[in-house]
């Protein structure tokens, strides 16, 4: 029965959400397409969940006056990362070797919907065109960031949607282009200005759908990305992404710097016998600068001035280090991340401090019990080093996160085997979404929810994102198969 657990766990890890083909490879031809075999592989995974979830005591208020939103309890069914994919690879000689990889989103249980549109197509899931040769990878697409695939390394949950990763870690999941200041503000730019910014209405930008500017478990499209190969179980990899949103000298700027947004990412692991480690690190720059005026920009309502010699476009960073350790029947992994959030206010006439540090942690695992496994999770976040700022008030709030406000995920469930392909499980998963009471007197709170998750409880009960300070208990049974 063990071998059958191992077999299971390792197709299982593979194919879990946002880790296809993206674990610390133990040889060269371990990477994605180049298998020692050469030729066409299909490969997919189907993993579905219904889920009994509830939804309890969103914040009182967000803003003075306003009610908080329902309690709600209802059922659905959740397709986490389900995929299918071709991969291929050709031996060019010498030690040489070209590959590919193309992955789509699968979601046998509902329609597509605009959420997920995103994966939904050949190439909307980890996908690109590489070399390989005795001196490593280079890749070419739209692939998991090194910073993203550090993850890997501490997840022991690969049953639903219930890893951290994604969520208390990393903040939250997204796949797109580089995004632009411009393709997140509803603002006409670059009129009468040849080669600005376009955008459509309501400020988005178009061709590509664009990447959360706050997120950190990322797969970025237009990335290119380097995979050393793996020197006595030692792996480092290092990434950039081309920008498509930009603008010339000649068209809109924001404080001292043109559009242009930038991304950095690398990761190191070391992988010997039963312990694995890792450290990651990503570098944004200009994801979240707020426009500022300028020729050609129309804004709509008052504008904040801008300082002289105000500095360059916001800066953030993100730093992880990951371990796990396989102890025969079972394993551990733990990791811990700070993401730095840069101050979008510097310059700004009137405006404090909006810098944000938002620290989490990770401790999971799995243990062999009768003909399955058992796994448990335990995270948690906080945000700290913000103020409370602005006229009312009101506390600092940076994607999920809102200073001062501290949110926890717990998640514990029981893998049953079928066969090497074939799982059942049911699960118990409760994020504990913190609350805050603001200078003004109104309740803020953050808002943690699953990767692609079931429609929340926004307003009425119906579809839309979590209301902040939302908790959300779920319960749930599912079966995966992998190909």
């Amino acid at each position: 029965m063990n071998k059958k657990l191992m077999a299971l766990a390792v197709a299982s890890a593979v194919t879990a959400p946002g880790l296809a083909l993206a674990q610390v490879p133990t040889t060269l031809t371990a990477q994605p397409g180049v298998a020692s075999n050469a030729g066409i592989t299909l490969y997919g995974r189907v993993d579905e969940t219904i889920m009994y979830d509830q939804f309890k005591n969103a914040a009182a208020t967000v803003t003075a006056g306003t009610p908080a939103a329902k309690d709600v309890t209802k059922g659905d069914v959740y397709s986490p990362g389900n995929a299918m994919g071709v991969k291929g690879r050709e031996d060019l000689g010498g030690g040489t070797a070209a590959w590919f990889q193309l992955e789509i989103g699968v979601w046998p249980s509902e329609r597509l919907d605009t959420s997920t549109i995103t994966g939904n197509n050949w190439g909307g899931r980890n996908s690109g065109i590489g070399l390989s040769s005795g001196a490593g990878d280079i890749m070419i697409g739209n692939w998991d960031t090194p910073y993203k695939q550090t993850y890997f390394v501490w997840n022991s949950l690969t049953s639903g949607g219930f890893s951290a990763g994604g969520i208390t870690m990393g903040m939250a999941d997204s796949t797109g282009a580089l995004n632009n200041v411009a393709c997140t503000n509803a603002v006409t730019l670059g009129t009468g200005t040849a080669g600005s910014v376009t955008t459509a209405a309501g400020g988005t930008c178009v061709t590509e759908a664009t990447i959360s500017a706050t997120a950190w478990s990322r797969r970025v499209n237009n990335s290119v990305q380097y995979w050393s190969p793996v020197m006595a179980g030692f792996q480092f990899k290092l990434m950039t992404a081309m920008a498509p949103y930009q603008s010339p000298s000649s068209g809109p700027s924001y404080q001292n710097a043109l559009l242009k947004p930038k991304e950095y990412s690398a990761n190191a692991t070391w992988a010997r016998g039963p312990l694995s480690l890792a450290v990651g690190y990503d570098f944004h720059q200009g994801l979240r600068t707020a426009l500022v005026p300028g020729a050609g920009n129309t804004f709509p309502g008052a504008v904040p001035s801008v300082a002289a010699g105000a500095p360059d476009a916001v800066k953030d960073t993100a730093v992880q280090v990951a371990g796990k350790w396989n102890f025969g029947p079972g394993e551990i992994g733990v990791g811990y991340e700070q993401i730095s959030y840069g101050d979008a206010n510097s310059g700004v006439t009137g405006q404090p401090n909006a810098a944000m540090k938002v620290p989490a942690y990770v401790v999971n695992g799995r243990f062999n019990a009768g003909p399955g496994a058992i796994w448990a999770s335990y995270s948690g976040t906080d945000a700290k080093s913000c103020t409370q700022v602005g006229a009312a008030s009101a506390a600092v709030g940076i994607g999920s996160a809102v200073c001062g406000a501290k949110a926890k995920m717990y998640s514990v469930g029981y893998d049953y085997i079928l066969s090497k392909r074939t799982k059942m499980y049911v699960a118990y998963n409760k994020i504990d979404n913190g609350t805050v009471t603001n200078g003004a007197g109104a309740v803020q709170g953050s808002s943690y929810y699953y990767i692609a998750g079931p429609a929340a409880n926004q307003g009425n009960g119906g579809t839309g994102a979590l209301s902040a300070g939302t908790d959300v208990t779920t319960f749930g049974v599912g079966i995966q198969h992998v190909f």
